[in-house]
């Protein structure tokens, strides 16, 4: 696995939400609160952008048709369609990122 940096920690203040592109990977980090995580910035239900969407207890909800998908699992909540990709957040000294396969 490779550790891919996405951004600083010292940048990722709370209601942090960007978009980054990763070879064929199209990726959203966030923090909400405590929260930093990383998904799959593309709704699996009808391909809507995510970054934009709310985050509320742990779930991001598409801004278009309001789905929503727990940002642990990546399970939609009404489990109605396919689930959204969820990447583990790595940490390597100030900066933050996702681990990829090589």
């Amino acid at each position: 696995m490779r550790f891919q940096r996405l951004d600083k920690l010292i940048n990722i203040e709370d209601g942090y939400r960007r978009r980054f592109k990763i070879d064929s990977l199209d990726v959203v980090l966030a923090r909400e609160g405590d929260d930093v995580t990383a998904f799959s910035a593309v709704c699996p239900h009808q391909e809507q952008p995510l970054e934009d969407g709310c985050i509320e207890n742990g779930v991001i909800y598409c801004p278009r048709h309001n789905y929503g998908f727990d940002l642990r699992t990546g399970q939609h909540i009404e489990q109605q369609c396919a689930s959204l990709t969820i990447y583990t957040v790595h940490y390597e000294g100030n900066d933050v990122g996702i681990l990829m396969a090589y």
